[in-house]
């Protein structure tokens, strides 16, 4: 199945409508008796905006696809309804916002992305953390800036942090484009030799040197909180 595939098209045969138990031919709602139907358990953010797997995403299209999905879940639209639908409607709506909220951040989403890769994965492990090295820099930074802003230096310690995840998220978006690329060129090319041009040992690499930039980014957030207090942000500007 590529990338654009949705996961769980093939269930829907299976899936029968909570109010008139007849069978599902689309996921959301059902055709005999027009009744919304409760997202099933497995089906990730991506499937519940009807969008393909994938790191890039064309953000207009997002945005369109969650009016869609909001125009019919929406609570204020089910409030006459029975309680069985009120309650799909609540959930729904609440997950909806999630796979929102999740997709539009291209951070967000690509920590989602990576989330959702095949289990066991040596190079995506979810709990893997930093190596030593990288730690170690990301300590040294915290020191030297807690030392400038001990000087009174906090607007060049401010300028620096800003620099330092300016350059970290253009890498990330670099990534995210050029691993979204190459997982087009597999797709394409899934009909010829298998792994041409060492491509998946390529992708993989790809993969988690990005999952490792994610983490960084977040240590560096995580340094922002601690040493840029309000106080400390209010003197910069």
């Amino acid at each position: 199945m590529g990338k654009n595939a949705h996961r769980h098209s093939g269930d829907m045969a299976n899936s029968l409508c909570w109010n008139c138990k007849g069978t599902l031919e689309e996921a959301d709602l059902c055709g005999t008796c027009v009744k919304i139907q409760p997202f099933k358990e497995g089906r990730d953010y991506f499937d519940i905006l009807g969008l393909p797997h994938s790191l890039v995403i064309d953000s207009g299209i997002l945005t369109e696809k969650f009016h869609e999905k909001s125009r019919l879940f929406h609570p204020d639209f089910h409030r006459m309804e029975v309680n069985v639908e009120q309650e799909i409607s609540l959930t729904n709506a609440s997950r909806l916002n999630q796979a929102f909220k999740t997709l539009k951040d291209p951070f967000l989403r690509a920590a989602y992305y990576l989330s959702l890769q095949k289990p066991g994965n040596p190079v995506i492990d979810p709990k893997k953390r930093l190596n030593p090295q990288d730690l170690m820099e990301l300590m040294e930074l915290k020191e030297e800036l807690e030392s400038e802003i001990a000087v009174g230096h906090q607007e060049e310690a401010f300028a620096r942090l800003e620099k330092e995840t300016r350059i970290l998220e253009k890498a990330i978006l670099e990534s995210m484009m050029e691993i979204d690329h190459l997982e087009s060129d597999m797709e394409n090319a899934s009909t010829g030799p298998a792994d041409p041009d060492g491509m998946i040992e390529i992708l993989q690499k790809k993969k988690a040197r990005l999952s490792r930039d994610l983490e960084y980014r977040k240590y560096i957030q995580s340094i922002r909180r601690e040493i840029l207090t309000p106080a400390t942000v209010k003197e910069t500007s």
